[in-house]
């Protein structure tokens, strides 16, 4: 079977160093060919302090009935 990709060395001597293709990169080929579009992105003004004291709120409150401790549960359930 003939792969021309392997080639063989000798164990003794240093390996040549691979040369790298010059193909452009899955980016800017896409850039390149106008297939990128570019989306508009989430709102990332900085919170007022209101805002953050709020949204970190709803983060800690919650429906806690869904959350089971280990001791409440028994063999009989």
């Amino acid at each position: 079977m003939n792969n021309p990709s392997l080639r063989e060395e000798p164990r003794n001597q240093q390996a040549g160093v691979v040369s790298s293709r010059q193909e452009p990169s899955i980016l800017d080929w896409l850039e390149q060919s106008g297939r990128l579009i570019a989306r508009e992105g989430p709102d990332l003004s900085p919170l007022t302090e209101d805002e953050e004291v709020e949204e970190i709120t709803e983060l800690m409150t919650g429906d806690e009935a869904d959350y089971v401790e280990e001791d409440d549960l028994t063999l009989d359930d």
